[in-house]
């Protein structure tokens, strides 16, 4: 996956589901879906022939507004854990926009990710080692080519 094929991911909020489709994914009723809406909890397109579609910030949020009341909060308070939530992952995405350099698979053990553009520090990593489910993280200056024997130093193999 190229680079700006990812920064476009992590901008891109025009992904459109109907309503029976945003069901079938979250798991909430049709029902549930709409009076949500009527109570201004989450939003549609504006269309006007009444087929409701929902942006992808919105089929995040119901499954979030699902996840809080399965854990047993009020419909309020579920949806109040949301908004947070939804702000949360909205300040990481900038971040990650501003950061991500790259993903790269290296072998078929490592998945390295580039973090850059730091002010204290460039050439940030974080590195899963697929084989055993392991992460951690190196920094490293300079623009060296990241290699299987290097990972397996760093994970220590």
């Amino acid at each position: 996956m190229k680079n700006n094929t990812v920064k476009q991911l992590l901008e891109s909020d025009d992904l459109l589901v109907g309503i029976s489709e945003l069901s079938k994914v979250t798991g909430v009723s049709p029902r549930q879906i709409r009076y949500w809406e009527q109570k201004g909890y989450i939003e549609s397109t504006g269309e006007k022939s009444g087929n409701r579609k929902f942006k992808l910030p919105m089929v995040i949020k119901v499954e979030i507004i699902k996840h809080f009341l399965d854990e047993g909060y009020t419909l309020i308070a579920a949806v109040d854990k949301a908004c947070e939530r939804q702000e949360n992952i909205h300040q990481a995405k900038i971040l990650l926009r501003d950061v991500f350099k790259g993903i790269q698979q290296v072998g078929d053990r490592y998945t390295v990710i580039r973090l850059d553009d730091f002010i204290n520090k460039n050439g940030f990593y974080l590195i899963r080692d697929n084989d055993t489910n392991q992460a951690t993280y190196q920094m490293f200056g300079d623009e060296s080519e990241i290699t299987t024997e290097l990972l397996e130093k760093w994970f220590g193999n």
